[in-house]
């Protein structure tokens, strides 16, 4: 991953740098005698993956929630024998992962099918996008959502021909009043659920991960646990953090709350930014498009902000040297946010690289304003396999379908991007996340979008000096090249074999972060 893309036969690590590489002969050199030599023979070595974009605490906890994703529940009912399954257990019922357009309904469950399931105890249901969340009557009198409460035109929390509420809110705010009303995590659960995905994101591969929504989950107990392992030396891989907007506004105004723009030497976490939400997801109609849905010609979604409060929350950010991270699945919010990014970094000059996270659907001229305005973009490549049929059949059509996900587009304008998971939405498995970019198969086995594809190559330097790139560590992580940062994954195939759907996929056999085998 230099600039020369060279392949070589060996590297010198010591300490926690790469300080050499090139022949056998040549590194043996420099290595002396007493070099502890590791032969890898028919091995692959690449630098360190880079997950993008994924929400740590989230995924762990989802271990302990029931499982309601298809196919493996394919209706409504499927989802309340699961759940009360779980009667069994004291507190809060919890379920994630249901997708309406999956299930034999075809719709969201709603309050009276969750109250079917208990009217006295507490239970939601998290939508696979985390954009939406159903609770039955008791989890909404915990939340104080009720009709009287809730302003009767208010979108968020939307009512039936009786005017009474169906248990679904609607977009992220909404869900996060009902969440709030479940007991809070205690430091230990927060922690715990931390690791879990720390130690899944080193084993398939990965050494750092950007954590896109600090304290979504578990409010502030989410930073006061990574710097408590930062601190502590227990944390399995680094994390560069980005804190909801919610809680870093107010944090910025008082004055408690600082960024580190660049790479710390002071542990495994750092916190970069903030992000914020411009629009929701395609798949539950919600991300803003400047073409209405093709399965709901009056609708293009809704933007979350006016522009002039996105143009001011970024703008905070940037003040006080901070990176913005803004979610825009929809054209319109991509460019919505393009428009704040630029005008936030028109006010002093400084180009802080601010994110568009996903940018699913784009048009020409806003790759255009991207490469203008010096932003970073990481792309949810996954989608293309995960829900590709069902946007090119259902939400977008066929031509806007193909076009999404634009990685051949963006990488002929000398876009530097990462691909991601946004786990939990999507299994984190940087090597399955490169294929679908290489490929573009969906999980019908289509290939949707064939001029987008891009070159195994490409997609590891997006999962690796990209993405470092991104929150500006391109000098000290995402290459072997001396002095670089000794993290690295051992591949048991080589990379072409990413390029070939009909090739056994590679895995990560044994994975290096600071100099260091995993243990």
């Amino acid at each position: 991953m230099d600039p020369e893309a060279r392949v070589v036969e060996a590297i010198l690590v010591r300490g926690d740098r790469v300080v050499a590489s090139g022949t056998i002969r040549e590194v043996g050199s420099a290595a002396g005698t007493a070099a502890r030599r590791v032969d890898l023979p028919g091995a692959t070595v690449i630098p360190g993956l880079i997950e993008s974009h994924v929400h740590p605490v989230y995924t762990g906890l989802t271990q302990d929630w029931v499982d309601c994703r298809s196919p493996l529940r394919g209706s409504i009912a499927d989802i309340q024998g699961a759940l009360r399954a779980r009667l069994a257990t004291p507190g809060w019922v919890r379920g994630w992962g249901y997708d309406d357009t999956l299930l034999a309904e075809g719709r969201h469950p709603t309050r009276d099918e969750l109250d079917a399931v208990s009217r006295d105890r507490p239970t939601i249901l998290q939508h696979i996008s985390a954009h939406f969340l159903v609770a039955n009557s008791a989890a909404l009198a915990a939340a104080g959502i009720t009709e009287t409460t809730v302003a009767q035109d208010d979108p968020r929390f939307p009512r039936d021909e009786n005017g009474r509420l169906t248990g679904l809110a609607w977009e992220i705010e909404a869900v996060s009043r009902v969440v709030a009303a479940v007991p809070p995590l205690t430091s230990a659960g927060v922690r715990g659920a931390l690791l879990s995905s720390l130690r899944l994101a080193r084993s398939r591969g990965i050494t750092t991960l950007h954590d896109l929504g600090i304290g979504l989950m578990a409010g502030s107990e989410e930073l006061a646990a990574y710097r408590d392992l930062s601190a502590g030396g227990r944390l399995p891989v680094h994390v560069v953090g980005f804190l909801c907007g919610d809680q870093a506004l107010p944090a910025i105004a008082d004055g408690s709350l600082s960024f580190e723009p660049g790479p710390s030497s002071r542990g495994r976490f750092r916190l970069a930014g903030a992000k914020f939400w411009s629009d929701g997801s395609i798949q539950g109609l919600s991300a803003a498009l400047r073409v209405p849905y093709m399965c709901d010609p009056g609708h293009c979604g809704d933007l979350l902000h006016a522009q002039e409060d996105l143009d001011d929350m970024v703008a905070r950010v940037h003040r006080v040297g901070g990176q913005a991270a803004v979610h825009a699945n929809g054209d319109a919010a991509v460019r919505a946010t393009i428009t704040a990014l630029a005008r936030a970094q028109a006010t002093d000059g400084r180009r802080a690289r601010h994110r568009i996270e996903h940018c699913q659907v784009t048009e020409s001229d806003d790759l255009d304003a991207i490469v203008a305005e010096e932003l970073g973009v990481s792309f949810f490549a996954n989608h293309v396999y995960y829900w590709g049929d069902r946007h090119r059949d259902r939400f977008l059509g066929a031509e806007r379908a193909r076009e999404m996900d634009p990685l051949a587009r963006a990488d002929a304008l000398g876009i530097r991007f990462g691909l991601h998971s946004d786990c939990p939405i999507t299994p984190m498995d940087p090597l399955h996340t490169i294929r679908t970019a290489s490929t573009r198969l969906t999980s019908g086995g289509d290939v949707l979008g064939e001029a987008q594809r891009i070159s195994p190559e490409r997609g590891i330097r997006a999962m690796t000096l990209d993405s470092a790139f991104l929150v500006h560590e391109e000098q000290e992580v995402g290459s072997l090249e001396p002095g670089r940062r000794a993290d690295l994954v051992v591949l048991d195939a080589p990379v072409t074999a990413l390029g070939d759907p009909s090739a056994t996929m590679p895995r990560p056999v044994r994975v290096m972060v600071d100099g260091r085998w995993d243990t």
